[in-house]
């Protein structure tokens, strides 16, 4: 899954933490995986809600561990963008330390020229058969070199198969510190979902892990300051802004927004350097301008800032193409998440062709529509869409929390013609009339 790498070209840019910012955990985890923490448990588990930034820190601890030569490898799970297959997990990770490691690139080229399906088995049997027997093969006098490497894998609660498959990778990963079967270090990174904590809260696990949360918290507004002062700073100079455009007090209220969240003080500097929009200065009132809404808002809910954010960006694209845009974001989503056999020879570009042909879009219609969106996701050169935050599909699927513009009310005529469109997928998928129907009432999420 090289599209999920910590270097990848399909994440670039990467999410990583802007210089002076996150440094206690970045120092905490660098610590940890160089071996000079006190913590000498084998698997660390980085926890927090949405928005906190543990990509951003997951991203920039890889290349720091890079540079020192410690990292083995590190893979980043997203489910919107379709890196999310938890069969392909070990043979991305055996691959990227087989680069690393000569002797373990030998001896698993070896294995898997002699049995090609090893790659193809569960993802037990592929640990056992890709990580676990090749190092002991080598012994250890060989695997020295290799000896406390860390490895990264972020977005764990992204990673597809459900809640069962996650405890099972953590269950494999801690089965083998405890056999010593394996000689690295391994992070993992992911919200604290119910099972992820039990799993990690289990008698046999607690010894072998040290746990660090990333909270909302308001100590770092000081952090989020630095970071919107730089890059506000760089909006200014490519559009040649006065400086009266930004003041001080301007800085203060954008923070307060932020209330601890990285994911909104990232997605305002995206907003407002819109080049598609009406220009910086208006994109910036306009988000200042939800100081307001915040005075009357009495919502201790941590997402709850982020989600009057979402609300202004919605609120921002044009009526007549919301549903259009919403119609697109539902067959992607739709595409993306479901095991709709018929259409997985089709690269992402070539679906969404098809997702515009359905909904009788042109390209440039196609490209209109995703700019409209432009702050939360990004539409390339070959028509792929990438989600910057899984936050933003979060808030437009609950309608607690997106209300009038949750996904499945804002359709309008889209609705009915959609609804058979993804019957005739669902049922081209399985060869069969659908066995689900998919119910866009106004009122009401697909089930």
């Amino acid at each position: 899954m090289p599209d999920a790498f910590y270097d990848s070209s399909a994440r670039d840019p990467p999410p990583s933490c802007h210089p002076g910012t996150r440094y206690d955990f970045i120092d905490a985890i660098t610590s940890w995986g160089l071996g000079a923490s006190q913590h000498a448990e084998r698997i660390l588990w980085v926890y927090g809600p949405a928005g906190v930034g543990k990509s951003a820190v997951a991203q920039t601890c890889a290349e720091l561990l890079a540079e020192q030569k410690k990292l083995g490898a590190a893979l980043f799970f997203s489910r919107l963008n379709e890196r999310d297959d938890p069969d392909r997990l070990f043979p991305s990770l055996s691959y990227q330390i087989a680069t690393k490691f000569d002797p373990y690139g030998d001896v698993l080229d070896h294995r898997i020229s002699k049995d090609p399906t090893l790659v193809t088995k569960s993802v037990k049997e592929q640990f056992q058969e890709l990580l676990a027997k090749p190092f002991s093969n080598l012994g250890i006098d060989t695997t020295g070199e290799v000896e406390g490497l860390v490895i990264i894998v972020d977005g764990l609660d992204e990673c597809g198969k459900g809640p069962r498959m996650h405890c099972d990778i953590i269950e494999i990963v801690a089965t083998s510190i405890r056999n010593r079967t394996t000689p690295f270090r391994w992070v993992f990174l992911s919200r604290p979902e119910t099972h992820i904590v039990g799993s990690f809260a289990g008698d046999d696990l607690c010894p072998l892990s040290y746990r660090l949360e990333i909270r909302v918290s308001r100590d770092i507004d000081n952090q989020i300051a630095l970071y919107l002062t730089a890059e506000l700073h760089k909006i200014q100079e490519r559009n040649r802004l006065p400086d009266s455009w930004l003041s001080e007090r301007d800085i203060g209220v954008l923070v307060n927004l932020s209330a601890g969240l990285f994911i909104y003080a990232a997605t305002v500097i995206r907003f407002v350097g819109n080049h598609k929009s009406l220009g910086p200065v208006d994109q910036l009132r306009a988000v200042l301008a939800l100081a307001n809404h915040k005075k009357k808002n009495s919502s201790v809910h941590p997402l709850s800032e982020l989600d009057f954010f979402y609300t202004l960006i919605v609120q921002c694209v044009p009526s007549e193409i919301l549903p259009r845009i919403y119609a697109i974001l539902l067959l992607v989503v739709f595409t993306k998440e479901t095991n709709v056999q018929n259409y997985k020879h089709y690269t992402r570009p070539a679906m969404n062709v098809i997702i515009a042909n359905i909904l009788g879009l042109s390209e440039p219609q196609f490209r209109s529509a995703c700019g409209s969106l432009h702050s939360v996701l990004e539409l390339d050169s070959q028509l792929e869409i990438k989600f910057y935050h899984a936050s933003f599909m979060d808030f437009l699927r609950d309608s607690k929390r997106s209300g009038e513009f949750c996904i499945y009310s804002c359709l309008g005529p889209l609705r009915l013609k959609l609804l058979h469109r993804l019957n005739d997928i669902h049922a081209d998928s399985i060869g069969e009339a659908p066995a689900v129907s998919w119910c866009l009432d106004a009122h009401c999420c697909p089930h």
